[in-house]
């Protein structure tokens, strides 16, 4: 699974997101995912099963996938909120299911 953290820039806020996300997917136990930062221009490119971002940055990842696959652009309102990331990251893994 190729999860990526997206923020503007690629080196700030994403740094963050993927701190977090990694410890959340360690503690649902899900195995052999690959975790990477992006910026935005970048991230349009690269293949992901999923991605944590940004509000904003989730409207414009979306306008390149098809509107079933939505769902694996987890938008983040608040980067410190464990608790927020922990529940998008477990209803997409459902959706996916990967748990």
């Amino acid at each position: 699974m190729n999860v990526l953290a997206v923020c503007g820039l690629g080196i700030g806020s994403s740094v963050m997101l993927k701190i977090n996300v990694g410890k959340i997917l360690d503690e649902l136990g899900v195995k052999g995912y690959q975790l990477n930062v992006a910026d935005i221009g970048t991230a349009k490119s690269i293949p992901f099963d999923m991605v944590v971002t940004s509000v904003e940055l989730a409207d414009v990842l979306k306008k390149g996938i098809p509107p079933e696959k939505h769902f694996r652009i987890l938008s983040i309102n608040n980067f410190i909120s464990k608790d927020e990331m922990r529940i998008k990251v477990a209803d997409c893994l459902k959706q996916m299911e990967a748990i």
